[in-house]
């Protein structure tokens, strides 16, 4: 795609020089009298392919983004609307130059070609010498893609307005002060979501966020905004192309988490709910925030309502007049300019001009914001231009800066040709010098002639043997004064100095001092055959607002002598490698050091870095347009590898930090070329997460340094402790000019005695002299790598006061020969090139500054920098294929050739074996654990070991604590006691909490949930604060025990006594009593008492299924007959005595049909019919009662109420109607009266049942059953007592009333009795 659209940019300049005409105006550019910039993500690289070398961008092969196209031509609109307007910049055309902003790391043309000045840039001019055309830039759109470009815009106060990124990172002005926007920012939106879980009392959400700069600041927002309330985060995951997105489901579905917050780009969310849509997720709420709650795809999506309902926050949608019209007369081709200056067509939107009615139908999102940044930029330069009366001050005017050809007096409107001048050779005074410098060069040459044959002579070699050669050689080349210099020196050294100083007299003969002091080059600079850059911040710079651009003067700013101890390394490093006969021989390594002391300012570094004959050339071929720079080294913080690294990433120039721990640094989609010497943050949060559980501290506090480096250290320190007993107590953002005083107040009211400061070395030292000024004691400060070697702190006054300090740091590695280095070095710079008007590079004034100091200086990351010089020396020696001293001349190295041999380094440095794993980071080396003691050094007690195997150590008995106490603890409730279980005491803290006893049936087992009362198993137990359950003991009532034994007994003995009485009333067969008593019916009743007796057996002995049913079908069944008899017998009598008379035909048909074997018959059959069904339904259970007795089992039988309801009601109407005609009968004669002993026999029935309902409802121990037997024993013996024992008694004892006689007495008695 890129030859083609050469090849057309070159048939349009054929075509313009035969037509004499220019090209028509692209749709991504339009001349005008100021310029707007563009950046538009009309291409999106949603997978960003890593490449062995550096590419040029093709945007028009990535997928194409329809809503960011209309958003473009929402621009093109509002400059076309303006241009058109009479009231807004009246007399004035706005024009623009768009760019198709599609990737992070390979769109710098596109942001150079804005800032640039008659197509290049130059590094190192002035910036109000040096601004660019453009005047404003709209966009880009991604919070990712801004903090990206927005610091080389920062640089000259470029006006910058967003009207998509959100990111609350950009509402710092120090860092972002010509940055804004139109569009609401996380916070809000944040916010209005906060708001809307708590308005629905949703308390259990999960928050998924995509893993960019937008959704990670949407987290961390989150996360403080429901810091004290009552909303949990229950699960959390960070969302990009390779997310697995059936694990994260899954895990929302194990944690029964109904509300789902969705707060990623568009493109990102669709995914996830499609996703959502195939894995058949039901049931939820989502949460969309503002990028994609107006998503038109997703409304359409089939099956998108089962997942769901869905709730969005959306920016507000306004309807912009006129944009329907401009988009359906726009052209939709584009053109290329500018084709005869051979620069590179700026896009090619190879989207086959959509048609209109698809660009009105995409989402509008954004649109308005667009529309607003366009207008604001308008009447700012309205405003700017005193515009007003239709007319804007043509007087007033936003300096343009003339070509270098070109130049204009003060107050010029246009710039005029300059006039070219030099001295020609021709020149006399030129002739004169020229014959004067040749004649100059010939005594030389013969003086060298004569010095050369007397060599040996004393006078040679007095006057400086070898020396003299070099004098006069650099005679002809004009920089001989050193030379002199230390020839001077070396005669007043011999003659005066040597005796005095022997050791300083043998150090120079060793180190061939003359030599050292005469190759001195510039601090900063160092010729070389292969180059290396460097970023030092030797100079700090604290963001400053300016109203204008301003030149970084780092000189002016505190100086960091740590940092320029670093610098020394380097340049050791450098000048070991060169002196190394192995290491590169017969190449020799140069350098181009730069003081990087601003995050937002020092651009002009990096662009020197990456300039060509120091000019940056924005559309030029990646493999024509590479620097002289084949590695850079530094820089320091992490902010400000994040503002420069994207530069030198676009071609794969190696970037190796040596402090720049963030953990965003390992995306090698984001950052390829980017590899660091020193371990990630998230090895250092593991070292003091590490600390924390060895001393058993839960309740701490997290101060961390308020940017990149502190909030990523406060990112991983809260994942790592999610899981674990240690809890963050409090948490604040500092910085060296925050007002520690109410930070220490909230410490201290917490009861907080573990404090760690994870910041920056002037942060962290900041912070501790406001500890020791606000009178701060007894507590523990750990310390991350960056303060924790810190030299100052541990001796100034009262700094025992505060406690113990420990820390982390990387293990201390002497590089030896440094300190020598730096004691030979000269200690001051030089200027270079003054004559061709660049700036000199660095300069500041060190003429207080010893060596002394620079050793003495905190030797922190001084083995990373070595170490980085030499990965990148070794990747050079490997690509140039090195070996038996030489290395090969015809090979072209490339910044890419020695990236794919650093990835592959494995080489041994001072005893370590150096190594990178796939993501950059070290493969090597290990954390020290450190104490700062009473004598004010760092002492190590411990180590963490990452390699070969993870292994940590502290020594405790190294530790003097302070005020000499045991280890201090930091909780914030005491563990609770054994069976004692955690209950949050309001707040979300798990480590706040009160303690409950666990109560009968439960355990606390800590290891597996402390917060938590174990049930124990139904066949267990457990008393009032237990740690286990022991065994149940089971119980029932068992054959052998003495209340069943007498039961059976009993149960036998009726059965004998039943057939007894059947034996004398079938003896007594045709006596009045029989046949009064019921004749054949009595046989009957005494046959199914026997049988209902079968019951009682089944009580005892281990309960089953059949045991179960046989307690009850035998009983039930058969005295359903018994009691059938009984209401037959009674009705009898009454109907006979009272009724016959009176119903004669009745009293026929019951006596033809035999109407009681009728009544008895369907009694039982009902009865039969009905225990049937319920136990077909439900039959009887075994059941295990574990409630009224904890250490017990009573095995029973689980009646259900559903089987037997029916039976028992059926049983309950025949008493019932016993009753009544047992009562009808009481005035009958007295031997025929056998309703009042079925009325009695009821009564003692009634009362049986009673007395146990009672005892059962009262009583559920083993001994019910026994109970149960003795009821239906009891029921049993009621009729055989007091229904047949009196019949029996008169049978054997009273035989003269057992006549006809008596009985006919009896009647005709109750006859009379009745007429009367």
């Amino acid at each position: 795609m890129k030859p083609f659209l050469v090849s057309l940019c070159l048939l349009g300049t054929i075509l313009h020089d035969l037509a004499q005409c220019s090209a028509p105006d692209s749709e991504f550019q339009l001349e005008g009298d100021y310029l707007l910039g563009g950046l538009f993500d009309i291409h999106f690289d949603d997978d960003p392919f890593y490449h062995d070398r550096p590419e040029a961008v093709e945007c028009s092969s990535k997928p194409f983004t329809l809503p960011s196209y209309r958003r473009f031509q929402v621009m093109r609109f509002s400059v076309e609307q303006i241009n058109n307007s009479t009231k807004l910049l009246p007399n004035v055309s706005l024009g623009y130059e768009i760019f198709d902003h599609c990737s992070d790391l390979h769109n710098f043309p596109g942001i150079l070609q804005l800032l640039s000045v008659n197509g290049s840039v130059q590094p190192w001019g002035e910036p109000h010498d040096n601004l660019s055309k453009v005047i404003a830039v709209v966009g880009p759109f991604s919070s990712t893609n801004t903090l990206t470009v927005a610091p080389l815009f920062m640089t000259n106060l470029i006006p910058m307005v967003s009207y998509g990124a959100a990111s609350s990172a950009f509402a710092e002005k120090a860092k972002f002060p010509s940055f804004l926007r139109t569009v609401h920012s996380n916070k809000e939106v944040i916010d209005l979501i906060f708001n809307i879980v708590n308005h629905f009392n949703w308390r259990w959400v999960a928050f998924l966020n995509s893993d960019d700069a937008y959704g990670i600041d949407g987290l961390e927002l989150f996360y403080k905004r429901i810091k004290d309330t009552e909303i949990c985060l229950a699960y959390n995951k960070g969302l990009n192309v390779d997310t697995n997105d059936t694990k994260i489901f899954k895990e929302i579905e194990v944690q029964k988490i109904n509300v789902i917050i969705v707060f990623a780009p568009k493109m990102t969310a669709e995914a996830l709910i499609e996703s959502a849509v195939r894995l058949d997720v039901t049931n939820r709420v989502w949460i969309a925030g503002d990028t994609w709650s107006l998503s038109t795809k997703l409304h359409k999506m089939k099956g998108i309502k089962n997942i769901g309902t869905v709730i969005g926050v959306s920016q507000p949608v306004v309807t912009i007049p006129g944009f329907s019209d401009f988009i359906n007369f726009s052209g939709s081709q584009t053109h290329c300019e500018n084709s005869e200056k051979k620069q590179f067509c700026n896009q090619a939107c190879n989207c086959s001009s959509p048609s209109a009615e698809t660009i009105l139908s995409v989402d509008p999102s954004y649109n308005f914001p667009v529309y607003s940044a366009v207008y604001a930029i308008a009447h700012a330069l309205h405003n700017a231009l005193q515009c007003g009366s239709g007319r804007c001050n043509s007087n007033i005017t936003l300096c343009i800066d003339c070509k270098d050809t070109e130049w204009s007096a003060a107050g010029s409107t246009s710039c005029n040709l300059r006039s070219v001048e030099y001295i020609p050779f021709t020149d006399t005074g030129a002739i004169l010098i020229m014959v004067g410098a040749w004649a100059l060069v010939g005594f030389t040459l013969a003086v060298s002639v004569l010095f050369a044959i007397n060599y040996n002579t004393p006078v040679v070699r007095s006057a400086g043997g070898p020396m003299c050669f070099l004098i006069l050689v650099c005679l002809s080349l004009c920089i001989c004064l050193a030379c002199f210099v230390v020839r001077s020196f070396q005669i007043v050294f011999i003659f005066k100095i040597a005796a005095k100083f022997p050791k300083l007299h043998s150090w120079w003969m060793k180190y061939h001092g003359q030599w050292l002091v005469i190759t001195v080059a510039f601090e900063f600079q160092l010729e070389g055959d292969f180059l290396f850059g460097g970023l030092f911040d030797i100079h700090q710079s604290d963001p400053v607002y300016h109203d204008r651009p301003e030149a970084m003067d780092c000189s002016s700013h505190p100086f960091l002598l740590p940092s320029y101890r670093r610098f020394q390394v380097m340049r050791f490093a450098v000048d070991e490698i060169n002196n190394s006969t192995n290491l590169l021989p017969n190449v020799s390594l140069g350098y181009e050091i730069f003081d990087h002391c601003s995050s937002t300012q020092s651009f002009p570094d990096v662009m020197k870095l990456l300039s060509v004959n120091n000019l940056v050339q924005p559309w030029d071929e990646p493999h024509n347009n590479l620097s002289r720079i084949l590695g850079v080294v530094g820089p320091y913080r992490s902010t400000q590898v994040l503002s420069v690294a994207p530069l030198f990433m676009k071609d794969l120039i190696p970037m190796v930090s040596y402090s720049a721990t963030v953990s965003v640094f390992s995306k090698k989609a984001v950052f390829p070329s980017f590899l660091r010497t020193v371990h990630p943050n998230k090895d250092t949060i593991d070292g003091i997460v590490n600390i924390l559980k060895h001393f058993n501290w839960r309740w701490v506090a997290f101060l961390n340094n308020d940017d990149d480096y502190g909030n990523d250290g406060l990112a991983l320190f809260m994942k790592k402790i999610k899981d674990t007993e240690i809890c963050l107590a409090y948490n604040k953002g500092v910085n060296q000019y925050t007002d520690h005083s109410q930070t220490f107040k909230q410490i201290e009211a917490q009861k907080i005695n573990i404090i760690i400061v994870f910041a920056q070395k002037i942060t962290a030292e900041a912070l501790i002299e406001s500890a020791i000024q606000l009178n701060v004691t007894n507590k523990v400060w750990i310390a991350d790598e960056e303060w924790s070697l810190n030299k100052n702190l541990p001796k100034i006054k009262g700094i025992r006061n505060i406690g113990t300090v420990i820390g982390i740091s990387e293990q201390a590695v002497k590089v030896p020969g440094v300190n020598d280095f730096i004691y030979s070095s000269r200690r001051h710079t030089y200027c270079e090139n003054a004559s061709q008007n660049i700036h000199c590079n660095q300069f500041f004034n060190r003429s207080s500054l010893s060596a002394e100091d620079v050793v003495a200086a905190d030797p922190s990351f001084n083995f990373p920098i070595y170490t980085a010089v030499y990965a990148i020396a070794h990747a050079l020696h490997n690509a140039l294929q090195c070996g038996s001293g030489r290395c090969n001349d015809n090979i072209t190295v490339f910044p890419h050739m020695v990236l794919e041999e650093l990835k592959k380094s494995n080489f041994t440095l001072l005893n370590e074996s150096i190594r990178f794993d796939e993501n950059g980071d070290p493969q090597y080396g290990s954390y020290s654990v450190v104490f700062w003691n009473h004598s004010g050094d760092a002492e190590e007690i411990g180590f963490y070991t990452f390699y070969p195997s993870v292994h940590f150590f502290i020594n405790n008995s190294n530790i003097q604590w302070y005020a000499n106490v045991e280890v201090p603890t930091s909780v914030c409730s005491l563990e609770c006691p054994v069976g004692f279980a955690k209950k949050q005491d309001g707040n979300d803290k798990k480590c706040c909490f009160d303690c409950e006893i666990c109560p009968n049936g439960t355990y606390m087992n800590i290891t597996e949930d402390a917060y938590r009362c174990i049930y124990c198993k139904d066949t267990e137990w457990s008393a009032a604060g237990s740690t286990s359950c022991s065994l149940r003991g089971v119980e029932y009532i068992p054959f052998t025990d003495t209340g069943a034994i007498l039961i059976m007994v009993g149960a036998w003995a009726l059965v004998g006594f039943t057939l007894a009485v059947s034996v004398l009333f079938a003896i007594n067969y045709n006596t009045p009593v029989v046949r009064s008593a019921g004749g054949p019916m009595c046989f009957l009743i005494l046959v199914c008492i026997s049988l209902c007796s079968i019951s009682v057996f089944f009580y005892f002995g281990e309960p089953t299924t059949s045991f179960c049913i046989l307690r009850f079908l035998p009983f039930l069944l058969f005295y359903t007959v018994c009691l059938a008899c009984f209401v037959v017998r009674s009705f009898q009598i009454v109907f006979i005595f009272k009724i016959a008379a009176k119903f004669p035909k009745l009293h026929s048909w019951w006596m033809k049909y035999h109407g009681q074997w009728l009544v008895i018959t369907v009694a039982f059959g009902i009865q039969a019919l009905l225990l049937l069904i319920g136990y077909t339904c439900s039959p009887p259970n075994t059941f295990k009662e574990t409630v009224w007795y904890p250490d017990k089992i009573i095995l029973g039988c689980d009646l259900d109420l559903k089987a037997t309801a029916a039976p028992v009601l059926f049983l309950l109407s025949l008493c019932f109607l016993c009753f009544i005609f047992s009562y009808m009968g009481k005035d009958l004669p007295k031997n025929y009266n056998e309703a009042k002993a079925i009325t009695f026999c009821l009564l003692l029935l009634i009362l049986t049942w009673i007395i146990f309902a009672t005892t059962y409802v009262l009583y559920h121990g083993k001994y019910i059953p026994i109970l149960n037997a003795l009821a239906i024993l009891s029921s049993l013996y009621s009729f055989l007592l007091w229904y047949f024992i009196p019949k029996c008694y008169i049978m054997i004892f009273q035989s003269d009333r057992n006549t006809h006689e008596y009985f006919q007495g009896l009647i005709q008695n109750y006859t009379k009795t009745i007429s009367q």
